[in-house]
């Protein structure tokens, strides 16, 4: 029994904890596109300082922090189906950049650096040619 309620309490202990961290990230997001794509540079650039310095817990939470961001109004300039597989595929990188830091595998963790970069590219790719 008493397993059960530390289990409960830390089930509950988790859920208000990513209420918290999301709320917090939805009051450091600002309504300008250009300022919350610097946001999202930061982030990055904090994984390739994780990578260098094989500091996996920064490159999770910076992982972390990206895929949150994919979830924020101002991610969502665009309402195709494209532009939600591009998102999609680019939350499933961060998750697996985060799976990899939080197995502390190097390599896994920038492979899937890299895979976040290409979606990264490709998404912005659509947006341009999407524009014209």
């Amino acid at each position: 029994m008493k397993k059960f309620v530390a289990l409960g309490i830390l089930a509950v202990a988790g859920v208000v904890g990513t209420w918290g961290t999301w709320g917090l990230l939805q009051a450091q997001q600002p309504n300008d596109t250009g300022a919350f794509m610097q946001i999202k540079l930061q982030h990055a650039q904090k994984i390739v300082e994780g990578l260098a310095l094989e500091n996996y817990d920064l490159i999770g939470k910076s992982a972390q922090k990206l895929a949150l961001m994919s979830h924020e109004s101002n991610w969502n300039v665009l309402q195709t189906v494209e532009y939600n597989r591009l998102s999609r595929e680019f939350r499933d990188s961060t998750d697996r950049l985060h799976k990899a830091a939080s197995e502390k595998n190097l390599d896994g963790a920038t492979l899937a650096y890299f895979e976040v970069t290409l979606n990264c590219v490709r998404c912005h790719k659509y947006e341009r040619l999407s524009e014209k």
